[in-house]
């Protein structure tokens, strides 16, 4: 069998599954779920681009589908998140969408929180549906499974107790009226089902972070309601059966609720669950898993601050096996990464192994959303930092710093500097590399090479020696001559060269280097690195 990329291999076994099946379903939708309790983080993303990468398989393999965002902002207020103002915790325990928006710009917390992950999923360019679940509760979208789990409550709770276990009283009904008095839905417990009616019982009692519940004893109706089922008790099942999903991926870390999930899904609403892949979080540079309550979030904004949203889909698309370390320090790393796979690419017959062509292949392709894949640029990320990291950048406005940065990368790569100007992809890499020099590397620490005043004054008289009209090859003679006259070891005196003109301790050949970057652009370069090295040291320029 032909080696195929992940993501295809997916979308084939989902088609294949639905045709076996054969309920006839017009359009096949796969699900992310969407977090409403706290900041969205890259790890929230990754769920929706993996799932919109198989909606893109499936559409390749000539069928309808559908990406459904579905937001659990139903859920109750567990943890007060970092950044969120500390009095909230007198909302713990009350649905996301009961809560007041601290920053006043949205009807409700939960839609807040919603609301920041639908702007990076239309950031990342991906289609999908947005589903509320407080909306799909009260429109009755979910009345019919719920009708079915509840008269059924009893081989729910079996079901969980088989699987994984249960620290509630034998019997229990896995539903959470929100109580009339307090608000709260972590601290009600059902006591009775009225089916007929469309109704349960409730008394709220029970406790939840070290809040008791208020006593109150009502009824509740749970068509077109304000409670919502619990999450082992079936929450997904539900809207699995309701909405018709074929695939859903799945975090490891709720592997139990989705096996539990399964079993109600197939047994008691008597819809085979959708096919799943399950992946593992992600880590900061720490190794400690990115949590929302911790505060160690990286969110979809930021990254898209500093890279563009290929990079990150690349990322995600790259696999879904394994724990990954990632930082915002790592960015350029990952831009770099995108680049050489672009180049490698557009020279497929090179890659010898099929495995590996096929996966570098699909790859891209998905990364770019089966869209057109770009021709390589002659320019690299890492080059337009390099400049801009030696121009006073901090000192001039955008404009005027993309136009002197056009100027140079266009005259070393021999490109008319008013068409970087107009170059979407330049223009971008500018601002994520001038973003990331501003708001990321003053927190890095780099060591920067001690360079001695010998070495310094060499460097000097080296680009008071060049004429402007050397050719390359005399500009490296006299690199050769000058370093050997004043005793600079040769391979001191070009690391230093390097460093003072690229940020780096090596490049290409120097002599055409500065030919092509211009005499003076060169000379200015250098010296007014030279400048903050000397002022770095105390020393008078």
């Amino acid at each position: 069998m032909p080696p195929q990329f992940w993501v295809d291999a997916i979308s084939k076994a989902v088609l294949e599954r639905e045709k076996e099946l054969d309920r006839g379903l017009k359009v096949l939708r796969v699900e992310c779920g969407i977090g409403a309790s706290g900041f969205p983080h890259i790890g929230s993303v990754g769920d929706a681009i993996r799932a919109f990468g198989v909606k893109l398989g499936l559409d390749a393999l000539g069928t309808k589908s559908e990406l459904i965002a579905y937001s659990d902002d139903r859920d109750g207020l567990r943890k007060i998140p970092v950044g969120v103002p500390s009095d909230y915790e007198r909302y713990l325990g009350m649905p996301v969408t009961d809560i007041p928006d601290p920053w006043k710009c949205h009807s409700s917390y939960g839609e807040h929180m919603s609301q920041l992950l639908l702007e990076a999923l239309e950031m990342l360019e991906l289609e999908f549906t947005f589903i509320s679940a407080t909306q799909a509760y009260k429109s009755g979208l979910l009345d019919k499974s719920i009708d079915v789990l509840l008269r059924n409550h009893e081989k729910v709770d079996q079901i969980i107790r088989e699987e994984v276990g249960s620290s509630k009283p034998l019997g229990w009904i896995h539903y959470w009226p929100v109580c009339e008095r307090c608000g709260r839905i972590y601290t009600t417990r059902v006591t009775k089902v009225l089916p007929e009616e469309g109704k349960v019982l409730y008394v709220c009692d029970q406790e939840f972070k070290g809040i008791k519940g208020c006593g109150y004893n009502g009824e509740a109706s749970y068509r077109r309601g304000t409670g919502k089922l619990a999450w082992m008790g079936g929450e997904f099942a539900a809207r699995w059966a309701a909405l018709g999903i074929s695939f859903e991926p799945h975090g490891k870390d709720i592997t139990d609720s989705f096996r539990v999930n399964a079993r109600i899904c197939k047994e008691i609403l008597k819809f085979d669950p959708p096919l799943t892949i399950v992946y593992e979080m992600f880590l900061d540079r720490t190794g400690s898993k990115i949590s929302k309550s911790k505060g160690n979030v990286i969110t979809p904004q930021q990254w898209l601050r500093y890279s563009p949203p290929e990079v990150l889909r690349m990322l995600m698309f790259k696999r879904y096996k394994g724990t990954r370390a990632i930082s915002l320090e790592m960015i350029p790393t990952y831009i770099n990464e995108l680049e050489e796979k672009l180049a490698q690419y557009h020279n497929l017959d090179r890659i010898k192994d099929p495995r590996r062509r096929i996966n570098i292949k699909r790859l891209v392709e998905y990364s770019y959303l089966l869209e057109k894949v770009p021709e390589p640029k002659e320019y690299r990320f890492g080059t337009i930092m390099n400049v801009i990291s030696l121009l006073p950048f901090k000192q001039m406005d955008e404009q005027s710093l993309l136009r002197l940065v056009s100027e140079i990368i266009g005259k070393y790569y021999e490109i008319p500097q008013e068409k970087l100007r107009e170059d979407s992809w330049f223009i971008q890499l500018h601002r994520c590399a001038l973003n990331y020099l501003n708001e990321i590397v003053p927190y890095i620490h780099v060591e920067t090479p001690k360079i001695d005043p010998k070495t310094l004054e060499t460097i000097e008289k080296f680009l008071d020696s060049i004429e402007d009209d050397m050719n390359p090859e005399e500009i490296q003679s006299l690199a050769f001559s000058l370093a050997r006259e004043n005793q600079v070891p040769i391979r001191k005196f070009f690391s230093a060269v390097y460093f003072l003109l690229l940020g780096r301790s090596s490049g290409p050949k120097l002599g055409p280097l500065i030919h092509r970057l211009g005499i003076e652009t060169s000379k200015s370069l250098i010296l007014s690195a030279i400048e903050r090295i000397r002022r770095g040291n105390g020393e008078r320029s």
